[in-house]
């Protein structure tokens, strides 16, 4: 296993949430949302937040059809991992279904007494650390 820590990624047109592991790679953390007003200015962020934070990993939620099949999000996902491979090389981006993600987040976020209406800006970083929590319980 790599050092450093994981960085999971819940991607979507407007806000990017970001969840870190801890070193040992156990605990999945929610991070932050960003939402960059270009794919440019998301793809600089995510490099420099790598290079800041000591990313060994990316994790990037893959949109997958609860059927397994696939649409326009899988197809934009697919695409903004390939750039971002680019742009945080030489760390290596792995691809991870995300399905239920958003409801599992959208239960924890309720479970902390947090209402539907006050969830905008909490629910991206906390489906990526959802989408962490399952990859870290994958590989162990």
């Amino acid at each position: 296993m790599s050092k450093g820590r994981y960085l999971a990624i819940d991607f979507g047109d407007r806000r990017i949430g970001l969840a870190v592991s801890d070193f040992d790679k156990q605990i999945a953390f929610p991070r932050e949302t960003i939402q960059p007003k270009s794919e440019k200015e998301g793809l600089a962020f995510l490099r420099d937040f790598c290079q800041k934070e000591g990313i060994s990993k990316v994790i990037l939620g893959l949109p997958v059809m609860m059927d397994g099949s696939v649409g326009d999000r899988f197809v934009k996902t697919h695409e903004f991992g390939a750039k971002l491979r680019v742009a945080v090389d030489p760390i290596p981006v792995e691809f991870f279904d995300e399905r239920l993600t958003t409801l599992r987040a959208t239960q924890l976020l309720h479970e902390q007494g947090i209402q539907a209406k006050h969830q905008k800006k909490s629910i991206d970083m906390v489906s990526a650390q959802v989408i962490l929590d399952a990859y870290l319980r994958s590989i162990q």
